[in-house]
């Protein structure tokens, strides 16, 4: 594999708000080195639509952007925050009212908490912490998929794309 210069991942605003109140500014990312894989301008990938980075903005855009209550996709980010308070309590990372704060914050969070953002991650110097997704896991065998489990804050910049 060649070594790619940026990582992309689409984040919501929610889980970036909550990753930098409740867990010091570090967040878990997964990760792809092709922004929009269907540009004329990428490189051939094998990256499908529900890792693109860029196609997941779009989609999420809209459906915040219409106030989508059935919103398939924020409904998986509310369970991927609680999942992983969850997984930070159980560790020892947050504390029981922590941990509360966060539920209660799920709960009560609107359609427009969701919002995307995209994260632009340098790859060289996360390189040594990012691990490649497990073929089984992956949206298409062939694509490249990454996670990085601690990205701190300073080693990425945040975009909105509209």
């Amino acid at each position: 594999m060649e070594k790619p210069l940026i990582l992309y991942s689409c984040y919501t605003w929610l889980s970036y708000k909550i990753n930098e109140q409740y867990y010091g500014n570090r967040h878990y990312v997964w990760c792809t080195p092709f922004l929009n894989p269907n540009s004329r301008f990428s490189r051939e990938n094998a990256v499908p639509p529900t890792s693109s980075p860029f196609e997941i903005y779009e989609n999420l855009y809209k459906e915040v952007d219409r106030g989508e209550r059935h919103s398939a996709k924020i409904s998986q980010n509310r369970l991927g925050i609680l999942r992983g308070a969850n997984i930070q309590k159980r560790n020892g990372k947050i504390n029981d009212s922590a941990h509360q704060d966060i539920r209660s914050i799920v709960k009560e969070a609107q359609i427009a908490d969701f919002r995307p953002l995209i994260f632009v991650i340098p790859f060289e110097p996360v390189a040594k912490r990012i691990v490649q997704v497990a073929i089984k896991d992956r949206a298409h065998p062939l694509s490249q998929e990454f996670i990085i489990e601690h990205l701190e804050r300073d080693a990425f910049d945040v975009i909105e794309l509209r």
